[in-house]
């Protein structure tokens, strides 16, 4: 933690009270302004590219009638997060600016990425840029962002999904069926190859199966009350509950929407699920 991200205003200072750390899902009016500046500097007079911004996201009436650029700048306050987003996603331009500052540190400037994302830190925004898919995510608990790295990091394969369930659980537009199914891609990924890695078709579902009837082959690096490694057992209820969470097969009568809360549930689990597998937690006897 920064001396920045302790700022507190003087008479909250004084006054005893504890440091602000709301956030602010909407643009709240001390950040409009300054993501304005931002969207018109990022656009770098492009009217082509604006273009192309408002024919993505299906905006047919100009209200303005002075150019692409002005439209999108001066759009509504609750479309400001969405016209970034897209400037995100379609300038290529920002992101080669990133890369070239990342293999030229002698030269000592800001780009606009690492702008957009210290104005959102500083205006208290719920957002902010997910590098990796070049758009807008929330900004998740300190914490739990340190352990989906982790796993990320550990599994390229389990990470990829990993990616993308964080990004469609904490995206701009969530998308919860799609969180859910990443997340257990992201275990599939390194619980099938340990647990049955010679079944071809083998799926979650298949893992707690055979973790059930192998129970006596199987361990965890915790330890029981009598100071034996713990049965695999409370892991196989943890696997068996993301999996019986997920709502599958479309058009069955059982069929239905994962729900917001699911999916990041989902999302969360899985990422201390594929931590745990890949170090070794739950191992042969």
């Amino acid at each position: 933690m920064t001396d920045e991200a302790l700022f507190q205003p003087l008479a909250d200072r004084i006054g005893g009270r504890p440091v602000d750390t709301t956030t602010y899902d909407e643009v709240p009016g001390w950040l409009i302004e300054p993501l304005r500046g931002w969207i018109h500097e990022a656009m770098a007079g492009d009217e082509v590219l604006a273009r192309r911004i408002v024919m993505r996201l299906r905006w047919s009436h100009d209200p303005f009638g002075k150019g692409y650029i002005f439209w999108l700048t001066w759009c509504n306050g609750d479309q400001i997060l969405t016209v970034i987003d897209a400037i995100l996603q379609l300038n290529t331009s920002l992101w080669a600016m990133v890369e070239l500052l990342r293999h030229r540190p002698d030269i000592n400037r800001t780009e606009p990425v690492q702008q957009l994302t210290e104005l959102l830190a500083d205006g208290s925004s719920r957002y902010t840029v997910d590098v990796d898919r070049h758009c807008l995510t929330v900004l998740l608990d300190p914490t739990i962002a340190a352990a989906a790295d982790q796993a990320v990091a550990a599994d390229p394969t389990a990470g990829d999904h990993l990616r993308l369930a964080f990004a469609a659980a904490y995206g701009l537009n969530p998308d919860p069926d799609k969180a859910y199914d990443e997340a257990v891609l992201a275990v599939e990924a390194v619980a099938c190859p340990l647990v049955c890695p010679n079944d071809s078709r083998r799926t979650l579902g298949t893992v707690i199966r055979d973790l059930r009837n192998q129970a006596s082959q199987w361990a965890l690096a915790i330890t029981d009350s009598s100071g034996l490694p713990a049965s695999p057992v409370r892991l196989v209820e943890i696997l068996a509950l993301l999996w019986e969470g997920q709502s599958r097969h479309a058009g069955s009568p059982n069929s239905r929407r994962q729900s917001q809360a699911e999916a990041e549930a989902a999302v969360h689990l899985a990422a201390v699920l594929v931590k745990w597998l890949i170090d070794g937690v739950l191992y042969r006897r």
